[in-house]
């Protein structure tokens, strides 16, 4: 059965179950939330056969199959899941509106269990370790959850721990962060919670670009503390000019402005000595390298750090999907980056960032003159290569090509492909063979 399906359903799931608690039941965006995941539980069981959707340890798997990239996706759910103690999702072909209704407010928090005998069931099917694809999860990917619930605790509370916050970061730079591995780790995204996802992946791309710049050991526990923190502001910004999917009013754009001073004075109250850096980031990830952008700095330089993760954070703004626009290839970001250099961006850092990750950053899916469709893998000794995708070849075939070789770079959608859950998949089949 298809990741892409279990992916479907998770995320119709997360989106019916934060409606439900914010808009209750009568609500129209609720009514379409829950249709979208009737309509995503109808294709899991298309065949008319029940689907079971499990957790174990800090993954999902469907049918016993990992579901490695919506793990992390939707991290939210893992831990509502956890939380409730269910192990199992088994739908029945046929399950009603009703009883996916109950299933996202128990998933949301908004009810403790679901009615017995319905077309849903919970933990009536057993996954054991020994049935299922069971693959060790990595640092990076624990890392990044412990990141995510360090943001949105941070958001709950309105309280900011930055030993807490350094201490995920220290995790992600013994991880393996600043490697192709952490880059990929970086295409993780949630449209729902995207200032959570949003500030851990621009943390992973500004460590990788700290380490490709050569920066010392305490240089980049400061610039990951700053990256991840750069946009805490926002948690103070009404939610409504956040979500909003047309252009901003001016009330909503005024609230959006806030979010640098908002950032910064947080981070200050919370800072230990050395720690200060990081407020300034916050302050001036917005500021432009030619003096404009906001907030107005009189004409001041803004720091390097500043300057490193205003250049991330375009391209991972880029490269996700918005509310008001869909996500952009991986080339459109690196040429919007070049097209600003040396006027929204340091124009040195942007080269070394394009350097850093290639033409085509692993996770990249391409179209091959020969007609294949791959997935961009990290390189190796013998150049660029990728996993073929789409061919109807069971298991994972990697392919060796040059750049002179790509006639088009494609979304992951139009693929039909998560490019993270691949990649993992043919790693872990060739440490199989070895």
């Amino acid at each position: 059965m298809s990741e892409l399906l279990g992916r479907d359903f998770l995320r119709a799931l997360f989106h019916a179950g934060q409606r439900l608690v914010e808009g209750g039941e009568e609500d129209s965006a609720t009514a379409n939330a829950v249709s979208a995941l009737e309509i995503a539980a109808s294709a899991l069981t298309a065949d008319g056969s029940e689907a079971v959707i499990g957790l174990v340890g800090d993954s999902f798997y469907l049918d016993r199959k990992l579901l490695a990239n919506a793990s992390t996706e939707f991290d939210s759910v893992l831990q509502a899941m956890k939380q409730r103690r269910i192990e199992t999702v088994t739908l029945l072909p046929g399950a009603g509106r009703g009883d996916l209704t109950d299933l996202a407010g128990l998933v949301g928090g908004r009810s403790e269990d679901l009615p017995a005998g319905g077309g849903v069931l919970l933990n009536e099917r057993h996954m054991s370790p020994g049935e299922i694809e069971l693959r060790p999860v990595s640092s990076l990917r624990r890392t990044y959850s412990q990141s995510l619930g360090s943001l949105r605790g941070v958001s709950r509370s309105r309280a900011l721990h930055l030993g807490d916050v350094q201490a995920v970061v220290d995790d992600f730079l013994a991880g393996g962060a600043g490697s192709s591995s952490s880059l990929l780790m970086a295409t993780v995204q949630n449209h729902d919670e995207r200032t959570y996802y949003h500030s851990v992946n621009v943390c992973l791309l500004a460590l990788a670009l700290g380490r490709f710049a050569g920066l010392a050991l305490d240089q980049l526990r400061l610039l990951g503390l700053s990256a991840l923190l750069h946009d805490v502001g926002r948690v103070v910004v009404d939610e409504a000019a956040l979500r909003t999917e047309g252009r901003l009013t001016n009330e909503d754009w005024a609230q959006v402005r806030l979010h640098p001073q908002e950032g910064a004075i947080a981070i200050l109250a919370a800072a230990a000595s050395g720690q200060e850096v990081a407020a300034a980031v916050a302050l001036e990830h917005h500021q432009r390298f030619d003096g404009g952008g906001y907030p107005d700095l009189g004409g001041r330089r803004s720091h390097l750090y500043s300057r490193m993760t205003a250049v991330v954070d375009t391209y991972e703004a880029v490269t996700a999907p918005r509310p008001y626009r869909p996500a952009r290839t991986p080339a459109d970001a690196l040429a919007i980056l070049l097209q600003g250099a040396g006027t929204v961006h340091d124009p040195d850092l942007v080269r070394l960032f394009i350097e850093m990750v290639g033409a085509y950053p692993p996770g990249s899916v391409v179209r091959l003159a020969g007609g294949q469709t791959v997935v961009v893998a990290p390189n190796d000794d013998a150049g660029m290569r990728g996993v073929v995708v789409g061919d109807g070849v069971a298991g994972s075939r990697l392919l060796s090509f040059v750049a002179a070789d790509v006639v088009a770079q494609l979304l992951p959608a139009e693929a039909g492909v998560s490019p993270g859950s691949v990649l993992e998949a043919a790693e872990h089949e060739a440490a199989l063979r070895r």
